[in-house]
């Protein structure tokens, strides 16, 4: 079971890559495998509610905020 703090990694390394974004929506467990977590169903399944345009959404509404300096989290666990 991937841990919050893994599941926000998991997330975020997918909000920096365009490469691993596409991994992570395609195949959860395999995304996070190469980070050496280990995903429940329900984790994974909780990724593969998101759409590709929801994850480019979070990417972009991350860099806003980071560029602005008002990042408060991701919120989406």
């Amino acid at each position: 079971m991937a841990t919050q703090a893994q599941m926000d990694r998991l997330v975020g390394k997918a909000l920096f890559s365009e490469e691993f974004r596409a991994v992570l929506l395609a195949d959860p467990e395999k995304a996070a495998r190469s980070l050496r977590y280990r995903l429940t169903g329900p984790q994974a399944a909780r990724i593969r509610t998101l759409s590709a345009e929801e994850l480019e959404s979070l990417a972009a509404d991350f860099v806003e905020a980071t560029d602005q300096g008002t990042y408060q989290g991701i919120g989406f666990w």
